[in-house]
């Protein structure tokens, strides 16, 4: 098990050793890095050299005419080919994911290897159960693979991943002006999703491959998309890797933007500074 290290010792991180190591942030389907804003300026305080990464077809575009996904193959690649490119210049590369951005450094894992020395896995979903989730998201399957879904698309409603009222008031707004908030874009198309459905098949038959030596999950408990129960998965799953689970007790499904924010990024530090300095 990874040992922990106290909010003083995240202080006293010798910057010359942090800056060894490179983060790769992952946000989640049809979104922006700002989900993970408050975790690229807390690592980037502590001397991590941190690059979010935007994925054609992957992303949200704003500036497109047409939002269409690419392959979810091609999003790996476009992990994989930044994670050869900080390996050259660093000791030690790790990623960060939300929601489908953990599934995204799943699969990226396995495609890499020994490349990758560490996860952070946030909010994963590998299995749509929360206490929001519709009984009719059973039919799902055949809007994604079937004729009937070509015009489909999931908009985004309350109480879009965020329990508290004043961050979910301010992300109402922002999808009323930009139609993009920190949680996310307010439609995401069928082509994405069924996209991000072929990834997660694949993580989820496939999670005994990933050798990352080190992987810490962050979840909430009122998660309203993907239940705790996601964190038995990986613990079922990555039986080969030091897997080090935090569950947060008053957040919904966007845990890096409400209640539980400050202790996400706290956990988060910790166990970057685990990693880089490679505390046993």
């Amino acid at each position: 098990m990874t040992a922990r290290l106290s909010p003083v010792d995240v202080l006293r991180v010798d910057p010359s050793v942090s800056r060894r190591t490179a983060v790769v942030l992952l946000h989640g389907l049809c979104s922006t890095p700002d989900e993970l804003l408050s975790i690229a300026v807390g690592l980037r305080g502590a001397g991590y050299s941190v690059h979010a990464l935007t994925v054609d077809g992957y992303s949200f575009e704003p500036s497109a005419p047409s939002r269409h996904a690419t392959s979810w193959r091609q999003w790996v690649d476009a992990v994989e080919s930044c994670v050869d490119g900080l390996r050259a210049k660093h000791d030690r590369v790790m990623l960060i994911g939300i929601s489908a951005g953990s599934a995204l450094a799943l699969a990226a894992a396995m495609r890499c290897g020994a490349r990758i020395d560490a996860l952070v896995l946030m909010s994963t979903t590998l299995r749509f159960d929360g206490w929001a989730i519709p009984r009719r998201h059973k039919l799902l399957p055949l809007a994604l693979y079937t004729p009937l879904g070509r015009f489909w698309r999931y908009r985004e409603r309350a109480p879009y991943g965020v329990k508290n009222e004043r961050v979910r008031h301010w992300i109402e707004r922002e999808l009323r002006q930009r139609k993009v908030s920190r949680a996310g874009a307010a439609v995401i198309g069928i082509s994405h999703l069924r996209e991000h459905d072929r990834l997660i098949r694949h993580v989820r038959g496939r999670l005994n491959q990933v050798t990352c030596p080190r992987v810490l999950a962050i979840h909430a408990k009122e998660d309203e998309v993907a239940s705790v129960a996601n964190l038995d998965l990986l613990r079922q799953g990555l039986r080969g890797c030091a897997l080090q689970t935090v569950v947060v007790d008053n957040s919904y499904h966007m845990i890096t933007i409400d209640n539980d924010r400050q202790q996400v990024l706290r956990e988060t530090l910790e166990f970057a500074a685990a990693v880089s300095h490679r505390v046993a």
